[in-house]
């Protein structure tokens, strides 16, 4: 049994690694279950797959290990071993695996119809050989849609069955499907929906929610898994038409409340765990109570929004790019200290929702990316500025007190505050960013970094700078109004905005 000590450093170690894999499938590669393996949608060569984790992590040394062989995490493909933030680093480049996420996404997400349909058709389910001849009926499996809305046939569940009880599975999925599906069938009592649909991109309920969105939430591009990010349905009749997703979304929670109507269900590997989510009177009462960007060292390349408030502890909003293309804009990503994934996703987009305007807040932010900068000669590490990146620095040194003098802005422990002032304070006596370009130019130097790796980090770092601008000049007009609007991007980032849809979460 583990130590509480040892047990900490294995969730340390086990975020992280999440971090990097995550990092990797931002930059275009397949998510898998496994945190040490990425999957290859694009068919990369491996030297391609090596540059990428060159540029990502910006390092200088990547070893390729074959299958099979010494130091390989992997049978049949090739382990790629790197150090980043002082500790080695496997991943395996797996082959591409298609559906959303991966076969086994889909398997483990349909096998989990399988089993919630078996329980309803006969609850006194007690051991695993009377579950597995009840997933064989065929008034069972008959009823459970898979990924291309099929209804299953005798081969498909037996299929499904089999890499269920495979030996993997029993000591992962098989134990978490028992635990949520019988938790269940005790919350959502009755016999069951008529139909378990695997969710896809052309289901019925998501297809009129997203030609109804407009009417809740204008001026915003419709992202199912913002709305509600439910892996699977549970169909009892066939979706009502409606004209406004408030009524669409009333239909979701009375359809909780039944049992009855469309229930969608959010899975991830767990235990027993199945909770109601944005419910109209059991939302949590969130509470804002602090707002900190924290800034490292000036040209790292992310900036931690971290909260204080009731239900907030440990919650944060991290903002960056993830594609290590200095043309990007910047995004947010939820995360909460010690949970096994991210929450999701943050757009700046959704900042111009909360303040009420038109992309106002996107444009400000988006004025100061892209290239900025060059170098003067290969290898020199002495670099100008691009006309872009004249006007974006004037636009930076203009909105630069506004940061430093808020109490928003924090330093973390990796940065070095008084490299800020310095460079920022104008000297009418100097060219434009005299001593920015010659500071920049020493850091590239001592962190051999190359001319792409610096455009991206000056790009990361200006709109870093302008986010914290614009959140500071919120706040000066209004503390209130900033929590508020902090808060939406937290929860956006967590499907739990006021416009989310009710849903079901199985973990």
């Amino acid at each position: 049994m583990k130590s509480f000590i040892g047990h900490q450093r294995y969730l340390a170690e086990k975020t992280a690694k999440t971090a990097i894999q995550n990092r990797l499938v931002d930059a275009g590669m397949g998510k898998v279950t496994d945190s040490e393996r990425v999957s290859n949608p694009k068919k990369i060569s491996s030297a391609a797959f090596i540059k990428l984790i060159k540029d990502t992590f910006e390092v200088s040394n990547v070893q390729e290990i074959a299958a099979n062989e010494p130091g390989s995490e992997s049978g049949s493909f090739p382990t790629f071993i790197f150090m980043y933030d002082g500790e080695e680093r496997k991943m395996v480049l797996t082959k591409e695996l298609k559906g959303r996420g991966s076969k086994g996404t889909i398997a483990q997400e349909v096998s989990w119809l399988l089993v919630l349909s078996a329980f309803y058709n006969d609850n006194t389910i007690k051991t695993p050989d009377q579950l597995q001849k009840e997933m064989m009926q065929v008034r069972t499996y008959s009823r459970v849609y898979d990924e291309k809305g099929s209804a299953l046939s005798g081969p498909k569940a037996e299929g499904l069955v089999a890499w269920l009880f495979d030996k993997k599975q029993e000591k992962t999925w098989l134990p978490s499907h028992l635990g949520q599906c019988k938790k269940f069938i005790n919350n959502y009592k009755g016999s069951g929906p008529s139909k378990f649909i695997k969710d896809r991109p052309n289901i019925p309920i998501v297809k009129l929610a997203s030609e109804i969105f407009s009417t809740s939430v204008p001026d915003q591009e419709f992202d199912k898994d913002k709305w509600n990010p439910a892996d699977v349905w549970l169909e009892y009749e066939e979706v009502p038409t409606y004209t406004s997703l408030t009524q669409l979304n009333n239909y979701l929670e009375t359809s909780i409340l039944g049992p009855s109507g469309t229930i969608g269900v959010s899975l991830k590997l767990g235990t027993d765990k199945v909770t109601n989510i944005n419910m109209k009177g059991g939302r949590p009462e969130y509470d804002v109570t602090d707002f900190d960007l924290w800034y490292g060292d000036l040209f790292a390349q992310n900036v931690p929004a971290e909260y204080k408030g009731n239900e907030l502890s440990g919650y944060s909003v991290t903002y960056r790019v993830f594609d290590a293309n200095a043309k990007s804009t910047i995004r947010g990503e939820a995360n909460r200290k010690l949970s096994k994934a991210a929450h999701g996703k943050v757009y700046l987009k959704y900042l111009d929702f909360l303040m009420g305007g038109k992309r106002t807040y996107v444009r400000r932010v988006e004025g100061v990316k892209g290239i900025l900068i060059k170098e003067l000669g290969t290898g020199s590490n002495r670099y100008e500025f691009t006309r872009d990146g004249e006007t974006a620095f004037k636009k930076i040194q203009k909105t630069w007190p506004l940061l430093r003098d808020s109490d928003i802005m924090k330093f973390a422990s990796t940065a070095f505050p008084g490299n800020y002032g310095k460079i920022f304070n104008k000297d009418p006596k100097d060219p434009l960013g005299k001593d920015f370009l010659d500071y920049l130019g020493e850091y590239a130097k001592k962190k051999r970094l190359k001319e792409k790796q610096m455009q991206t980090r000056i790009s990361i770092r200006f709109q870093t700078l302008r986010l914290g601008s614009l959140f500071a000049g919120i706040k000066k007009g209004s503390k209130d109004r900033l929590h508020e609007v902090a808060l939406g991007m937290l929860l956006y980032g967590k499907s739990e905005s006021s416009w989310s849809a009710p849903h079901v979460k199985a973990q």
